[in-house]
């Protein structure tokens, strides 16, 4: 099998597999229960909540906030800031769902942040764009259909220079642990997903900066500081802190491997001369998302071909992946409605090796020329 969909979700790291696994086994226990089962429990939660502060560069003041997923993250971040509908909301319809649709819901002014072609945010437009009734900004690290790495803190730096007070969001899901990550200043909220890191489904996080205020979006027993009722998921906490853990070991390290992958495949498809072209430059991008454009192929029909050589990849999104033609966010990054359902998305992980793109080029060469033949 040959996994090109990490972008979608990653297998469970052996270490964080193990860890879930022990702690399915010992800490049954409510974390909430007075007993000393109970307190055991919620003392391991707690070390996992410091250490993974600590490794955001976070402060132990800071607040993270454990939840099931990132798009529960995003709907607590978006929604839990105090709006009026006189502010103003700066967002990217060329991000995922999970922060545009929250956006899209609320009762403000909303302000679309300008992309310029290739997914690059036009930055002298956006930050033209804030004005004193700008309250919240919502980003992402990086873009899971293009891969646009965005420096967050550099734009953080840029935004809060201008107007202090704007709550600055990120949507962290495919920057940790791939691309360098510190929020010892500037970025407000911040979400994390674990599957997208080696941890097991049905857990995530929400950094929250040391003073600022999100409103309850689920009430009940006052777990998680009275900001996320529901009783604490041990099991799913202690992996997920050793995913990010074992993930940030290596990241810059990881990040140059992935990127000679990435460019052995941009390389190896040039060659094929298969008519493929590449929308979004390496420079710009997470070297850990490769999408091209089909050379007027729908990309659904390549997908089923490779599935049945045991090669897996995606047509966009996983999460919007049954919408079919028009992509908003492809369209915001100035491709053509024409090409949607020609873009096909790779995504690699730091063990992708060159055998798996060779394969993945020779496979897919087959494919598109049989397909030009019908």
């Amino acid at each position: 099998m040959i996994y090109l969909d990490h972008a979608a979700s990653t297998p469970i790291v052996e270490s964080a597999l193990n860890i879930y696994i022990k702690s399915l086994r010992e800490d049954f226990a409510n974390p909430s229960a007075a007993h000393k089962l109970g307190k055991s429990s919620m003392k391991k939660v707690e070390r996992a909540r410091q250490l993974i502060l600590k490794s955001l560069k976070g402060s132990k003041k800071d607040q993270l906030i454990f939840l099931s997923s990132a798009t529960e993250a995003n709907n607590l971040a978006i929604k839990g800031i105090k709006l009026l509908p006189s502010d103003r909301v700066h967002y990217s319809v060329g991000d995922h769902p999970s922060t545009s649709e929250p956006v899209k819901s609320l009762n403000s002014q909303l302000v679309e942040i300008p992309l310029l072609e290739g997914g690059v945010i036009d930055e002298a437009k956006f930050l033209e764009s804030l004005d004193k009734d700008s309250k919240l900004v919502v980003l992402s690290h990086v873009n899971n259909q293009s891969g646009n790495h965005y420096d967050i803190l550099s734009l953080g730096k840029k935004v809060k220079d201008k107007f202090p007070n704007i709550h600055i969001h990120v949507d962290g899901v495919q920057g940790l642990t791939k691309v360098e990550t510190n929020l010892s200043s500037l970025i407000d909220s911040y979400t994390i997903s674990g599957h997208k890191i080696g941890a097991p489904k049905g857990v995530g996080a929400l950094f929250i900066k040391d003073g600022v205020e999100v409103e309850t979006q689920l009430h009940g027993g006052g777990h998680e500081f009275g900001i996320r009722s529901s009783t604490v998921n041990t099991p799913l906490i202690l992996s997920l802190c050793e995913a990010i853990t074992a993930g940030l070991e290596d990241v810059i390290t990881n990040n140059k491997k992935v990127k000679r992958i990435n460019s052995l495949m941009r390389e190896e498809l040039e060659a094929a001369d298969l008519g493929i072209t590449f929308p979004f430059s390496l420079d710009d991008t997470s070297p850990y998302i490769l999408s091209f454009l089909l050379p007027s192929i729908s990309s659904d029909i390549v997908l089923r071909h490779l599935e049945m050589k045991d090669i897996y990849v995606a047509s966009s999104s996983a999460c919007s992946s049954k919408a079919k033609g028009f992509n908003a966010g492809f369209d915001a990054m100035k491709i053509d409605q024409s090409k949607h359902k020609f873009v096909l998305r790779t995504s690699f992980s730091k063990d992708t090796t060159t055998e798996d793109i060779e394969t993945f080029v020779k496979e897919i060469t087959n494919i598109i020329k049989e397909i030009k033949r019908l």
